[in-house]
């Protein structure tokens, strides 16, 4: 059977007596003005304003109400009655927005087969990034999918949706950005210069930290390492450059942190990971528009520390700077102040490291172990300028590269083994085998532990490719070897005798 015909709507209409504002409440900002329409009234309505925010004025014989903002901020109430005695409030609100969504960004990333994880986290931050926000405003963007992009010139559209709440001093926000992601093709960044701060340890007070320039299609490679004093400063790490100048960033940060071995772990497990991958944006710059890569609130004795790759694409040069400041002061404010007080121990400078950190190692099953050791005194990266006197005892930020050659020239397979033996005291590993991320624990016991284990085919011939780096936060030197008798499989608990702690 047919459905029945639907029920015409039902149209209510006030009684006399009931007045209705529409809208019930009014929201404006400084200056604007909205208008509140009045049914039911009667006769004419008349309306009076509590704290004088706003004026109101009724046009007849609609009854509507014009109300007017000024320039203060804040809440009132319009009184609205009319000739029988019948009221109504209207609640009214005068604020700013908490802040500006921009409607469309375009990020330019670099990279072949970039993580789409790693994607996601640098739009997210590049969208925060370009948020406007006033005082005390929250901004929240939900995790988001990146999808995978293509190489060279590839190119993703995402829309990122933002909240920005207000509070009772502003009106919420929510919207979303939608971002281009741009894809740039780059020659590989080889840095043949590291710049290395870590002098002041212990930052104790405001001011230059570290500078250094990168020329211009040149590249290098800043390694920072700091932990806060008893007062609470900032720890900046920025961008300048004279004329209009394009950069590629790999930025492999963290901190800060009371625990400053995980600190320095995590930078080198995302630069071990990201370098091969070229995973990096590019910032543009100009005399105008510094770039602030990093603002670490830095607590006392929480550590941060970074390996920031540099490559100059167009312009330069592009100079870097690591500066302390007090909490809430603008670093950008702060790019020419003086120099901080060193600590002494001359750990700073710049370093060549182009042809430093690389060594071949070949290993004939059957015959002696072969080892090698870094981050010692004996061997470190020559300072650019001889007469400087700044060293990098234990390499740190140097990447160390080991080229194992393998042969089983007997008629059975037989088991290599990849290990690490600490010599320094208390360290934390991470390397890169073959493309494949290993890592070791916490040790500090002087005995060999197992990084990979290889199977050698009868008459075999292999090569494999170990990365590393030392961490910020461990002791050096140590000794990495290949050997046929199994190492210690795993590192031991912390709180054991053989762990980290105690340390004693």
């Amino acid at each position: 059977m047919p459905s029945p015909p639907p029920s015409p709507p039902v149209l209510v209409t006030p009684s006399p007596g009931a007045l209705v504002p529409l809208p019930s409440t009014v929201a404006l900002h400084p200056g604007a003005t909205a208008t509140v329409a009045v049914s039911g009234a009667n006769g004419a309505v008349t309306v009076t304003v509590q704290q004088g925010l706003v004026t109101a004025t009724v046009t007849a014989p609609s009854n509507s109400i014009t109300v007017n903002a000024t320039q203060r901020t804040g809440s009132d109430v319009l009184h609205v009655t009319d000739a029988a005695g019948d009221a109504v409030d209207v609640p009214v609100r005068v604020a700013q927005d908490a802040g500006t969504i921009p409607a469309a960004l375009t990020l330019k990333v670099t990279g072949s087969a970039i993580d789409p994880r790693w994607l996601a986290s640098q739009i997210v931050s590049f969208v925060t990034r370009n948020l406007t926000l006033q005082p005390g405003a929250q901004a929240s963007i939900a995790p988001i999918v990146a999808p995978s992009i293509p190489p060279s010139g590839g190119t993703i559209a995402m829309n990122v949706p933002v909240a920005i709440a207000g509070g009772s001093d502003y009106f919420d926000v929510g919207g979303s950005a939608s971002v281009e992601v741009r894809n740039v093709a780059v020659d590989p960044l080889s840095a043949p210069t590291l710049y290395y701060d870590d002098d002041p340890e212990r930052v104790v007070a405001s001011g230059t930290i570290y500078r250094a320039s990168v020329a211009a299609d040149s590249a290098a490679r800043l390694y920072y390492y700091h932990d806060g004093g008893v007062d609470r400063l900032d720890l900046a790490v920025v961008l300048t450059a004279q004329a209009p100048a394009s950069v590629q960033v790999i930025d492999a940060s963290a901190g800060p942190n009371l625990d400053v071995m995980s600190v320095g772990i995590s930078v080198t497990r995302s630069f071990l990971l990201m370098n091969p991958r070229g995973e990096g944006i590019v910032v543009d710059l100009d005399a105008g528009s510094p770039y602030v890569l990093h603002d670490f609130a830095l607590s006392s004795k929480a550590g941060v520390a970074g390996s920031v790759g540099l490559q100059v694409l167009s312009g330069g040069p592009v100079t870097v700077t690591v500066l302390s400041v007090a909490p809430g002061v603008d670093p950008l404010t702060m790019l020419n102040a003086p120099p901080v007080a060193g600590d002494g121990h001359h750990r700073t400078g710049a370093f060549a490291i182009q042809n430093f950190g690389t060594q071949s190692l070949a290993y004939v099953a059957g015959g002696a172990d072969v080892k090698s050791v870094f981050g010692d005194r004996d061997v470190t990266p020559p300072n650019v300028d001889p007469n400087a006197a700044g060293h990098d005892y234990g390499d740190y930020g140097v990447l160390q590269t080991f080229l194992f050659s393998l042969v089983n020239p007997t008629s059975t397979p037989v088991t290599a083994y990849l290990y690490e033996r600490p010599l320094g005291g208390i360290v934390r590993s991470s390397f890169l085998v073959d493309g494949n991320l290993e890592d070791v624990g916490c040790v500090r016991v002087p005995v060999p532990y197992q990084i990979a284990a290889f199977t050698l085919a009868p008459g075999g011939r292999y090569q494999s490719t170990v990365t590393t780096m030392t961490d910020g936060g461990s002791n050096y030197p140590v000794e990495i070897g290949m050997t046929s008798t199994p190492p210690l499989p795993t590192a031991p608990p912390i709180s054991s005798p053989q762990g980290c702690f105690p340390k004693s």
